[in-house]
């Protein structure tokens, strides 16, 4: 129990030491590879904080994550920065094997909820950003359980800018 409460404390210092930071763009959109793999939005609500949507898609299922992040520059201000957050995951598996029951499903109902925590990016001279991160989840259905092995890249096309 102390351990989950230095984990929570080092995540609420975190946020708190966020300074405001204006962005060069507003919203980009492209793809992710890793897992899950497919399609990322990502839009900038003001200062440092953005919604992003993921599209996951795979050979018998899918997914939709939402994720509210906050994002941070480097001391470098040339485009570089980290950011954290979290949100949750919703969607559909056609068929799998379910690990708990020991047998092939029909289909099932996904739902989990998702952290976030990687580095971005911004390109100067073009309208690309790349990011790199970690998204660790917890399904609540139907493989109940923690799922840390979740890395991705993502290359996307910024808007605004």
């Amino acid at each position: 129990m102390l351990k989950k409460i230095s984990y929570l404390s080092i995540l609420i210092i975190a946020i708190w030491s966020f300074r405001a930071s204006a962005q060069s763009y507003q919203t980009a959109l492209g793809v992710r590879l890793g897992d899950p793999s497919g399609v990322t939005l990502q839009h900038y609500i003001g200062g440092n904080s953005a919604l992003e949507g993921i599209l996951g898609i795979g050979p018998n299922w899918f997914t939709l994550t939402g994720l509210y992040e906050l994002h941070q520059p480097f001391s470098d201000p040339n485009g570089l920065g980290w950011y954290v957050g979290g949100g949750a995951h919703i969607g559909g598996l056609n068929g799998g094997y379910d690990y708990n029951n020991k047998h092939y499903n029909s289909g099932a109902f996904i739902l989990g909820v998702d952290g976030i925590l990687g580095i971005d990016y911004t390109i100067p001279s073009a309208p690309l950003n790349l990011s790199l991160d970690w998204k660790p989840a917890i399904n609540l259905s139907p493989f109940a359980g923690f799922f840390g092995g979740e890395f991705g890249l993502s290359v996307r096309y910024t808007f605004n800018r």
